[in-house]
Parts: C-alpha cells; structure tokens; sequence
C-alpha cells in the first residue's frame, strides 16, 4: 500500500514512481522531477497537476498527472471525512468506474486510510479538456454532451438491486439517509437563509420553505426502478473537450432515479432562460438515448421524473454551502445554484410531489 500523503507539498519523484509502477503504467524507467500546479474549485477536495520528467525506459507512461488531496480547508476536509465523501470516491473508482461507458480518468493510484478520513488518488490528467463553470453556464453543446454521459451512467446501473450491496453508494429510501438529510436540512437552512435569501425571490423562498419541511418525503417517495447517479453531476465536475467529457469528483454516489443526474445538470448549470428554452427537447433527446442503451423509460416518464428531480439540487447546494467555509467565489456560486435550482422547481410545479 502507498503512503497516504496529504499535501502536494510532499509528494516525491520516489513516490511518482512507485505509484506508477504498481498500476502497470511505469514498466520500467523512473520518475525523476515533478512539479505541479494547483487547479480547480472543488470545495471537499484538493487537485494538483504534476508534470513528470522520467529516466530509463518510459514508454506508455503518463506525461503529467492529476493528484487529487483532502481538502486544505479544515471545515471541509472534517465534513468530508465525516460524511464519508472521500471513501465514497475511492470504492467507486476501485468498485463500479469499470461497468460504465460512461468516461471516467484512467486511476494510477487510489488509497485511503481506515479511518477514511484522508486519501490520495492519482489520475489521467485530462488536459486539454476542461471543467464548465457554474458561474458563466453552460451551453447547448456542453448540456447535450454532459447529459449523453449521463445516459450512459443510467443506464449500466439501471434495476440494478446490488446496489444496495454497497456501503459507498447512498440511499435515502433503503436506509435512515432521507431522515438524517431532513435534520441537516432542517438544521443548515437558517444559516443558509441568512447568507443568501437577499437573492431569493419570494415565490422561490416560499417552495424552498416547503421542501425543507417535506425532504424526508422527496427523499423516499419515488418508488420506481432506481439506478446509479454521480450525485452532483454539475458542469465544475466535468471536463469537457468539444463534442467529448470526462466526469470527475465522485464523492457522492447515490441510487436514484436515472433523471436526478440530468435534472441536477440542467437546473443548475444551465442558466434559467437557456434552461426553458431548452429542457424539453433534451429531455427527449436523453430519453431517446436512453432507449437506444436498453432503457425504455418513454419522453412522459422521463419528464414526470424530471419534474420530481429537480428537488435533488436543493439539498446538495444546502448542505455543499452550509459544509464549506465562505469565500467570495463560493458564495457566489452557491447563490447562483440556489437560486437556479429554486426557480427550476418551481416552473416546473414540483410542489405537486410534495403532497
């Protein structure tokens, strides 16, 4: 087993080259220098590109590398501890990345400790893809190519009972996660209110009210077949390269319905005018592929359960704020999501499954 190091400040050549000799992609040869760079947004995680000079035989080996760390921020890192983020990331790279088509880094390394409170990864840097931003929005292209991904995902997993069988896929309706989410919920949003209902409007404001009353009800509710979902399947946790993406930051799997991933992408990463414009017809089109994968689950199902999913993102945008320390580029993301996610619900009456 690797030493788990938890800063790129530590990491050496010797470490490189032990990590990549174990996975088969340094046969021979040695990593001799790497320096890195830090990259990204993430809020429960740290990533460093190192850029690697070798001696010796090298062929097949990467040029640089993605190292992804705990959280230097201590709030964070302890909340995603805690919640079990990080070995969430780890088994599912370890477990299930490999009965998907859906893209995913190639993992040269990818160890936790037993206390699952730090960890290290080691992946396929994806250069010259890059992530989308929750702040600009994404585009059409961007949509269509995060939601075909996103069929792909659905659709491997999709009835797929042994889920349950996994302790690092999330289920609020087999287990207590629906009532534990509620008190969170019930717990974060005065905070989350004070922070960012100046941006609220009131109809939105009111539904966010209702649901937080009424999570546990979301939370178990659906009772149709389930699948696997990325959990937090926004545009800053995909790399996307034209008409390509590869999907990062698995930290909060979960066994859903196979339109939470697709209804969380479009009612936050989308901006709300090009998300009415839009949604429709791409639902369709994710309904179509998902037939063309072997899932028939028609345009009216696939919207109704659209329609229900657009809650998801009202609880990972709560807890993902109310978990992080404020920073000036966070809030303003968070507030954003929020109130995309809001106003998504509440175009498409998602009170009606509140009842």
């Amino acid at each position: 087993m690797l030493d788990i190091i938890t800063h790129p400040d530590n990491i050496t050549p010797d470490w490189l080259t032990e990590a990549l000799q174990s996975s088969g992609h340094l046969p021979a040869g040695s990593v001799v220098s790497a320096d890195y760079a830090i990259i990204g947004t993430g809020k429960m995680g740290d990533n460093a590109r190192f850029k690697l000079t070798y001696e010796g035989a090298t062929e097949g080996a990467p040029k640089s590398v993605i190292i992804k760390f705990p959280a230097e921020d201590e709030t964070a890192r302890a909340l995603a501890g805690a919640q079990g983020a990080y070995y969430n990331e780890v088994m599912f790279y370890r477990h299930l990345a490999n009965r998907t088509a859906m893209r995913t880094p190639t993992i040269y390394a990818n160890e936790i400790s037993e206390d699952r409170q730090s960890f290290i990864t080691v992946m396929e840097d994806m250069a010259p893809a890059e992530p989308g931003s929750q702040l600009i929005g994404a585009t059409l292209e961007q949509s269509r190519v995060a939601l075909r991904e996103a069929a792909k995902l659905a659709a491997a997993f999709y009835g797929d009972d042994t889920l349950g069988d996994y302790d690092h896929v999330m289920s609020q309706a087999r287990t207590d996660g629906g009532a534990l989410a509620q008190d969170f919920l019930t717990q974060a949003w005065p905070t989350f209110q004070e922070r960012f209902g100046h941006g609220i409007n009131d109809e939105c404001l009111a539904f966010a009210e209702r649901y937080i009353g009424r999570h546990l009800h979301f939370a178990t509710r659906f009772q149709g077949a389930k699948t696997l979902a990325h959990g937090d399947f926004r545009s800053e946790n995909i790399l996307f390269n034209g008409n390509e993406a590869c999907t990062v930051d698995w930290q909060t799997t979960m066994e859903t319905s196979a339109l939470a991933d697709a209804a969380y992408f479009l009612g936050g990463s989308v901006d709300t005018d090009d998300r009415r414009q839009w949604e429709e017809s791409l639902v369709r089109e994710y309904s179509e592929q998902l037939a063309a994968l072997g899932v028939n689950l028609g345009f009216d199902e696939c919207w109704a359960q659209y329609r229900e999913q657009s809650m998801h993102g009202l609880m990972i945008t709560i807890l993902g704020a109310s978990f992080s320390s404020p920073d000036e580029r966070g809030d303003t993301m968070f507030l954003a999501m929020i109130q995309r996610h809001l106003q998504h619900c509440v175009d498409l009456k998602a009170d009606e499954f509140l009842s």
